[in-house]
């Protein structure tokens, strides 16, 4: 069921503008007190006290391809929420590019010595600024928490908040971004939500019988090329893409299943009528 409009507008409070907000605010103390290296440097060795896997599994949830597979399991059941999440997407990807290649701002590895920092995964040494990482998992815990109910919002926010803020963390830990380029993705991960979820409130295809097929179609080629063929770049974490695929696969097979159930049972009772 699509929400409409007056729910909608409830849910536009001024909390929603406070991350992007803050994290601008981040993102001006870092260049005024000109904090970004040695915050990259004190944040990069956190991987010393857990080892490489835990921030290699963490990270590979803000990959694009992984979080369209994340997606998969809800389309049959949510299809507002995804059908939402595919066109933030699409207004992230724009966002991320767009600015990562008209600035091409450098990595660390092209900047720092590598004795002085650690690297989980192969070494990146353009394209830096924003992190599409923490983009797209902002993204993905922005527009889940603009279509939850009011109570359960408030119980959930902020541990899919938190999640997302780790995930952010651990690009820097890898070495793959300074702290302003995840503050950058941050902003443009929750706009992107906000203005996805008023996109296909005005434009609803996603959510009609032909839109939730073709998701299904495109969600599950995701999750199928996640399971058999992608890589992320970081090995210690392809036991975890690939269960996740799997239980993306399995959860939409099994919504298919109930779906075909319930058609056949209403088929039956018509009948008898």
């Amino acid at each position: 069921m699509i929400p409409d409009r007056r729910q909608y507008a409830r849910r536009r409070k001024p909390w929603y503008w406070d991350l992007p907000l803050a994290a601008l605010a981040g993102m001006v103390a870092i260049v005024v007190l000109q904090a970004n290296e040695p915050l990259f440097l004190g944040f990069n060795r956190l991987s010393a006290y857990t080892g490489d896997g835990f921030w290699a599994n963490l990270t590979v949830l803000g990959d694009a391809l992984i979080a369209l597979t994340l997606f998969l399991p809800l389309v049959r059941r949510w299809p507002e929420l995804v059908w939402a999440g595919v066109l933030a997407g699409v207004l992230a990807f724009l966002f991320v590019h767009g600015f990562k290649h008209s600035l091409g701002v450098p990595r660390p590895a092209s900047v720092l010595p590598r004795e002085q920092f650690h690297v989980i995964g192969r070494v990146l040494l353009t394209l830096s600024f924003p992190s599409g990482h923490a983009a797209t998992v902002v993204m993905l815990a922005g527009v889940i928490t603009l279509h939850l109910p009011d109570d359960r919002r408030r119980r959930w926010s902020w541990l899919l908040l938190g999640l997302a803020g780790f995930v952010g963390l651990s690009r820097v830990v890898v070495g793959a971004h300074w702290p302003l380029d995840v503050l950058a993705g941050t902003v443009g991960g929750w706009l992107a939500a906000v203005l996805g979820t008023v996109w296909a409130q005005r434009w609803a295809w996603g959510v009609t019988p032909t839109g939730r097929r073709w998701l299904t179609l495109l969600l599950a080629g995701c999750a199928l090329s996640a399971l058999l063929f992608y890589r992320t770049g970081y090995p210690q974490a392809d036991l975890l893409q690939r269960i996740l695929a799997l239980l993306a696969l399995l959860g939409a097979a099994y919504q298919l299943g109930v779906e075909r159930q319930e058609a056949a049972r209403f088929r039956a009772e018509t009948d008898r009528c």
